[in-house]
């Protein structure tokens, strides 16, 4: 027996949700840190002479510190630090104990970025010499993959709730113009309902979810301190004022559907989907980017219109494809045609802003993950247009012999794309933006990837780069200044490099001067491992020092 047009269309809907989430979770990783380090003070993996009074940690971005797992802990074991670091802005600070034994040192951290993602992380440095890396388990927190994974689900729950909330209230109040009896208000009125709720319940869950997610936490182990901290960060702002466009959002919209509704009456409904659709950006990368107004202005038309088309494609294939109203539905798919394509352009330059600004660069695009996720993003909504394109030409021709037929195809086409594509939506969000990544080399390929560091002394400060950081050729560049920043022509200088693991003496390298304080070296790294770079630089007839560093090579 051959299904019937709304046994399909009421099937699609579940089907089209539950690919969404088994992409989400299927692809869902342990979530990127969105503020990544700029540079620490000492530096990693540095060798100072005495002991400094504090450590300082800069961000790319503004921080606030879990304190319970963030600190110092010296050779012995013991902690080093004298007090809860304290974070102010972008900066994250440790004040330390007086008379701290020589060796290695770890610094660890967890903060809280501005866009309310979790950045756990730590490195070394060593006072007078190397020794072993201390035990880590008093500040070692295992994240909990469940927490993880639901925190993707909720999030793109949410975007599927705030669907169902746009689309079938665009056509509730805008189709029902003037009285008119199509479509039927009550299944539209019923989706919008469930949107509503479920935009409401994923942001309660949020709420939770986003404690034991940012302290690292199980999912029951939290605390009201965790839950609080939440409360009052931006994200829990955003969800709360979600909570509140609801709120306001439910007497507005049956109100603008009610048969003798005035123009004012339908309006205002579209006052709270903007200030719910708002919500999203104000609590996700559009804040912390390097223009948040425009950011925070485009992501949101993006998410609303994405939402009505999604959610609209959704009310028809669900409500209007009854064999009793195809004749209704012809009329009504010109008017359709028409709002998608404006719902199709805002899309589309609104994604267009929002990838100059977080992506820049071709490099970004193509070798970060946030790029190949936006990549990929792209050729489903170009399959998304050539779908529209399709559907718009069908009801154009208006061959009334299949027309219906052919739209009810193409929309299940669309909705199929579009339950991937907020997917894709859900973990770009989870994800490091490309400007961010390609700075600082998080998320970013093997290939072009660039070690820098700066290693102090109180004689100079000398910056050392190398990349690709690849077994193989690479390139080291050295540039010399004093501590207060000034360009340092030294008297000589000197390096080498060795395996840390391996029983062999350090190799020598070569020196080619650019410039009096530059010089450039041809580096053969024949395996991976972690080889140790030694710098020895006379300043002064009597003036020499050495610093040193670990690369890691992949």
């Amino acid at each position: 027996m051959t299904p019937t047009p709304v046994v399909r269309a009421r099937t699609l809907l579940p089907l089209s949700l539950l690919t969404g989430l088994l992409l989400v979770l299927l692809a869902g990783t342990p979530a990127h840190a969105h503020a990544t380090v700029v540079s620490t003070s000492p530096a990693a993996d540095e060798i100072v002479a005495t002991a400094p009074s504090e450590i300082v940690v800069e961000f790319s971005e503004q921080v606030s510190v879990v304190a319970a797992e963030t600190g110092v802990i010296a050779p012995d074991g013991e902690r080093a630090d004298a007090e809860p670091a304290r974070s102010e802005g972008n900066v994250l600070t440790y004040r330390l104990r007086d008379d701290l034994p020589r060796g290695t040192y770890l610094v660890s951290y967890r903060v809280i970025s501005a866009d309310g993602h979790p950045v756990p992380g730590g490195y070394t440095f060593s006072i007078g010499e190397r020794s072993a890396t201390p035990d880590s388990d008093a500040l070692d927190v295992e994240a909990d993959p469940l927490v993880g994974a639901l925190v993707l689900v909720n999030r793109y729950l949410g975007y599927a709730g705030l669907a169902l909330v746009l689309g079938p209230g665009l056509l509730l109040v805008a189709a029902r113009g003037r009285g008119s009896a199509f479509p039927p208000p009550r299944g539209p009125r019923l989706l919008a309902t469930t949107g509503l709720a479920t935009v409401a319940v994923t942001a309660v869950i949020g709420l939770y979810l986003q404690a034991p997610y940012t302290a690292g936490a199980g999912l029951f182990d939290v605390s009201g301190d965790d839950i609080g901290m939440v409360v009052q960060s931006r994200y829990g702002v955003a969800a709360m004022a979600r909570l509140l466009a609801v709120l306001i959002a439910i007497p507005l919209l049956y109100r603008a559907i009610r048969p003798d509704a005035g123009t004012a009456d339908r309006v205002l409904p579209g006052f709270a989907a903007v200030a719910m659709a708002l919500t999203w950006p104000m609590s996700g990368h559009a804040t912390t980017s390097p223009a948040p107004p425009l950011t925070v202005l485009t992501d949101t038309v993006h998410v609303a219109a994405m939402g009505m088309w999604v959610g609209g494609l959704v009310t028809m294939a669900v409500y209007l494809f009854r064999r009793h109203r195809l004749r209704e539905l012809e009329d009504f798919l010109p008017k359709w045609s028409i709002w998608a394509t404006w719902l199709v352009a805002a899309l589309a330059v609104a994604g267009v802003a929002q990838a100059v600004i977080e992506i820049g660069t071709v490099t970004a695009l193509l070798d970060t993950d946030y790029g190949r996720l936006v990549l990929v993003k792209v050729g489903l909504f170009a399959v998304l247009l050539a779908a529209a394109f399709l559907a718009r030409r069908t009801v154009a021709r208006a061959e009334h012999s299949d027309t219906t037929t052919r739209i009810r195809r193409l929309v299940t086409v669309e909705l199929a794309v579009a339950a991937v594509i907020l997917a894709c939506s859900a973990l770009l969000v989870q994800t490091v933006p490309a400007r961010v990544a390609a700075e600082t080399g998080e998320g970013v390929t093997d290939e072009g990837r660039l070690y820098s560091v700066k290693l102090t002394d109180e004689l100079f400060t000398l910056q050392f780069e190398i990349e690709p950081v690849a077994v193989g050729d690479n390139t080291a560049h050295l540039y010399l200044f004093t501590p207060e920043g000034e360009p340092l022509e030294p008297l000589e200088w000197s390096a080498t490099y060795g395996r840390l693991d391996a029983d062999i003496a350090p190799v020598g390298i070569g020196l080619a001067l650019l410039s009096p304080n530059h010089v450039q070296a041809d580096v053969a790294l024949p395996t991976a491992g972690q080889w140790e770079f030694t710098f020895t630089i006379r300043v002064g007839e009597l003036d020499r020092a050495t610093v040193s560093t670990v690369v890691t090579v992949m």
